[in-house]
């Protein structure tokens, strides 16, 4: 199927040729009919790409404070691959289209052929989230539809309007304001409007809105609301300038409200708003994409949907010009005209040829040809470059549920085949990575091991007690090769500090600055994928014991949690020798500071870790000739090194990895203050439901 891109570093738009999506009943496939093209979303991304680096720099503030972090914190040459690695990535473009469901899917009880809108990017064919899938009314036509995601912000935005407001200002109209202009009036609002452009104003009128021109916007606004200001000023205009926001605080009357539809400034001067005691609200786009109620972008456009249905607002004006891909030079430029609005695309959907699997005629050589299922960042800019970069094995095949990333993949790194289909990804590999959300990892795992390949699982192994009891049970009962990647565990610097630890007693202090994420991250979601502390904090678990397998893991105890906001926490291992490690995996740490450091203390010694680049010991003067890193070839090394030599893993290293990832389950759970005593605990819930093999 083709799919439209965007490169963020020149600002070239592409199509490619890319597999199609995967046939999986979590989601829903589409095939699209039309899509709808913002000339102010998306013309402003084209345009970033197109300006000069120091352009992009001016444009990005902001990016430049976390690019100088993370140079500060992870040094020059991971923050330029990072950077470069972003840049280089196709972009898809778009989110608002409309076309058939491809499939019968019974999980959601949703017919094949049913048309619906979504918020797929531009592309032929979809696999988009149930919860945005809004069913589309049979008399709304295919191209009145493409607007509702614009229908949907624009519906969320009233939605903060007050209750008792009769008169709304609207500052902007563009196409989010021209929208925005007619749901009002048909919900029977009286509307001023202004914009730079008289013709937008004219338009505006056309429909019943008063406009109001040049400068005297607080003149009209004063003349309709008998000299009280509009009940409500909706800020619909896109512009870096916070002069809009502070403005309209002018002619908001007292204890009226701003909505901000739009991207604008909001550097507020407070007099203006602590004056009146105007309330300011930053709408959020279309509304929460995660579920169909109360709020929901399901809902809002559902609701617009409705209106156009009945009559009472129509769209299609605002089309100014319809494209295909057969014309991608063109689809992102837009004529000088003020009343230019938008573009929609149309798919010749007819004729589009299904093709999962993708194939180039690349390798030859005698390395294990390994199959890499999972298309994320960890896949394509470190397991994919080291696995290929390896003397013992190569990526040669490729499995996702979208095209895009796969054929990014397979023209950086020139893997033979990509696919989204399952049957055609398991054909002559021989050996699997599984490099895919921590959610997924027992379905493959439970999977893959019927197919007798050597199995790499990222960590964590699975995410609850119930599936480690099931996975260790499998995994005794098959003579195979299975690994975590639990890279700092094979990292040189920690087989050198195991070596001077020798069995000795010591005290292991690790500091983790994990960062503050984003609310959103699916990280944070404990239900969904486990938790933060099971999900990453594992390598630490793992890395502690490592260095002390000579002796058994006693107790645990938390001394600090944050559970609810960042799923961050401290805690002391203690073990039977006395040896103890705390491990800090914290978020309150400055991002400038390194991302890990530990220490080893030792009654004759003292070993530490700066980040896994700089390293120091009391005993020796110089102790940077330990190779940096964080042990991630290591690990892959040791893998290949198995399988070339079939040794399979023994029931006591089953156990050791089962176990590792027990104590992180375990301590995902634990809250600030509590204790738990692991002398008998492993035992208890996982041993003594192995079966007897």
């Amino acid at each position: 199927m083709k799919i439209l891109t965007q490169n963020l570093k020149n600002g070239n738009t592409k199509i490619y040729e890319v597999p199609s999506p995967a046939n999986t009943s979590k989601k829903i496939q589409v095939i699209n009919h039309f899509s709808l093209i913002s000339t102010g979303t998306e013309s402003s991304i084209v345009n970033f790409g197109k300006v000069s680096w120091l352009g992009k720099v001016r444009q990005q503030p902001d990016k430049v404070k976390d690019v100088v972090n993370k140079l500060k914190s992870s040094g020059v040459v991971e923050t330029f691959n990072a950077i470069k690695n972003k840049l280089d990535s196709p972009m898809v473009m778009g989110y608002s289209s409309v076309g058939r469901v491809k499939n019968d899917n019974n999980k959601f009880n949703i017919k094949k052929g049913t048309r619906i809108f979504t918020n797929s990017p531009h592309q032929e064919e979809a696999l988009v989230d149930y919860n945005m899938c809004i069913k589309i009314p049979d008399n709304v036509d295919d191209k009145s539809a493409c607007f509702g995601a614009m229908g949907g912000i624009a519906m969320q935005s009233i939605k903060c309007v007050p209750k008792d407001a009769k008169t709304i200002a609207i500052i902007g109209l563009g196409l989010l304001g021209q929208i925005t202009l007619r749901v009002l009036l048909a919900m029977g609002f009286k509307c001023i409007v202004y914009d730079l452009d008289d013709k937008k104003i004219r338009l505006a009128e056309k429909y019943g809105a008063i406009g109001a021109y040049k400068n005297n916007l607080l003149e009209i606004v004063h003349e309709n609301t008998k000299g009280l200001g509009a009940d409500c000023t909706i800020i619909a205009a896109a512009s870096n300038s916070s002069q809009i926001i502070n403005n309209a605080t002018k002619f908001t009357k007292r204890k009226g409200k701003i909505v901000s539809s739009g991207v604008v400034g909001l550097n507020l001067i407070r007099d203006n708003f602590f004056k009146k005691q105007i309330g300011l609200v930053v709408s959020n786009s279309s509304g929460d994409k995660n579920h169909k109620g109360e709020g929901s972008s399901y809902e809002n456009i559902k609701h617009f949907f409705q209106l156009i249905s009945s009559k009472k607002i129509k769209v299609l004006d605002l089309i100014s010009e319809e494209t295909s891909f057969t014309d991608v030079d063109n689809i992102y430029s837009f004529p000088d005209e003020s009343l230019f609005f938008s573009k929609i695309i149309k798919y010749n959907y007819e004729e589009i040829i299904e093709n999962n699997t993708m194939t180039k005629d690349y390798k030859k050589s005698q390395k294990l040809n390994i199959g890499l299922i999972g298309t994320g960042n960890f896949a394509t800019s470190t397991l994919i470059p080291l696995i290929s970069k390896s003397k013992d094995g190569e990526v040669y095949s490729l499995l996702g549920r979208e095209g895009l990333p796969l054929y990014s993949a397979q023209k950086k790194f020139k893997i033979n085949t990509i696919t989204t289909n399952e049957s055609d990804f398991l054909k002559n590999i021989e050996a699997v990575f599984i490099s895919t959300p921590h959610e997924t990892h027992y379905d493959f795992l439970n999977r893959y091991i019927d197919y007798a390949l050597p199995i790499w699982v990222e960590k964590p192994l699975v995410i609850s007690i119930e599936e480690l009891i099931l996975i260790t049970n499998k995994m005794l009962s098959n003579e195979q090769i299975y690994a975590v990647g639990f890279n700092r565990s094979f990292a040189p610097w920690t087989k050198v500090a195991k070596k001077i630890i020798n069995g000795k007693k010591s005290d292991i202090k690790m500091t983790i600055n994990a960062g503050e994420l984003p609310s959103e991250h699916w990280l944070l979601n404990k239900k969904k994928c486990g938790g933060r502390i099971l999900g990453e904090c594992c390598h630490f678990i793992d890395l502690s014991l490592t260095l002390l397998s000579h002796t058994t893991l006693k107790t645990v105890k938390c001394i600090s949690r944050d559970y609810h906001y960042q799923d961050t926490g401290e805690y002391i291992l203690s073990f039977e020798d006395g040896s103890t490690v705390s491990i800090n995996y914290t978020h309150k740490l400055p991002p400038s500071l390194p991302k890990e450091k530990i220490s080893v203390v030792l009654s004759d010694n003292k070993l530490v870790n700066n980040n896994w680049r700089k390293f120091s010991s009391n005993k020796i003067f110089d102790f940077n000739f330990i190779k940096k890193g964080k042990g991630h070839k290591e690990a892959i090394n040791e893998f290949f090194n198995r399988i070339k030599s079939d040794k399979y893993l023994s029931k006591s290293e089953i156990n050791a990895i089962s176990f590792s990832t027990f104590v992180s389950i375990k301590l995902q759970a634990m809250r600030f203050g509590e204790s738990l005593d692991f002398s008998n605990l492993f035992n208890d819930e996982i041993l003594s439901n192995q079966l007897d093999l």
